[in-house]
């Protein structure tokens, strides 16, 4: 977890593809923490990609450095919006996000982590290795 904790803190923004009716759909997303030992992250759920998830919680994501090494992560969404501490947590590390949430008891703020989550790194030149 510490090498993907790392790539993501050097390359912040991630595109996170679903499925919308059979067509993919990748947009970026700039926010993770690891919370309770879990890979965290964040959206409203009134945006298409809340529906997108809740009807096929498979998810992969993608991140490049400059240097050409990029990272490939898979899981399956786990929604956690009832936990208003990991809630609290978003802000604590994003505090941006209140001018979009308000607070952690905002209904429309949803949590989600990762399960069975697995990690690779690549570049253009060395082949794909698991760190998770």
């Amino acid at each position: 977890m510490d090498e993907l904790l790392e790539f993501l803190k050097n390359n912040p923004i991630f595109y996170l593809a679903t499925n919308d009716n059979g067509q993919p759909r990748v947009r970026p997303f700039g926010f993770h923490m690891i919370y309770d030992g879990k890979f965290y992250m964040v959206s409203a759920n009134v945006k298409k990609v809340y529906k997108q998830l809740k009807e096929n919680p498979k998810i992969e994501f993608c991140s490049m450095a400059p240097d050409t090494h990029f990272l490939r992560v898979t899981g399956e969404v786990v929604f956690d919006d009832d936990n208003i501490e990991a809630k609290k947590k978003v802000f604590e590390i994003m505090p941006d996000l209140l001018k979009m949430y308000g607070s952690a008891e905002n209904p429309a703020m949803s949590v989600f982590y990762l399960k069975n989550i697995t990690a690779t790194m690549a570049s253009l030149t060395e082949p794909e290795r698991k760190i998770i």
